[in-house]
């Protein structure tokens, strides 16, 4: 099921808008806001998250044992020949 929203903009940030669908190849003005708010969602998101776990470990911070124990070595016996890290 989908809504249809009404919505007002200033002509200045509609031009924009219609910059955006040409710049971006965007079908419609429609598609270009959908993609617009669905990253702001995505974004929001995931800024709730990071304010979670952010929250947690201000509540429990690691212990020095527990930060001790790590390992800092454990990409040291990965193959050095790899070269797409991108993902880190």
């Amino acid at each position: 099921m989908s809504t249809q929203l009404a919505i007002r903009l200033p002509d200045e940030l509609l031009a924009e808008l219609d910059w955006l669908v040409v710049r971006c190849d965007y079908a419609s003005r429609t598609e270009a806001m959908r993609t617009a708010i669905e990253a702001m969602i995505r974004r929001e998101r995931s800024r709730e998250i990071d304010e979670q776990y952010i929250a947690a470990y201000t509540k429990w911070p690691q212990t020095e044992e527990e930060l001790a124990g790590l390992n800092h070595q454990s990409f040291a016996n990965l193959d050095d020949d790899y070269e797409d890290w991108s993902w880190l």
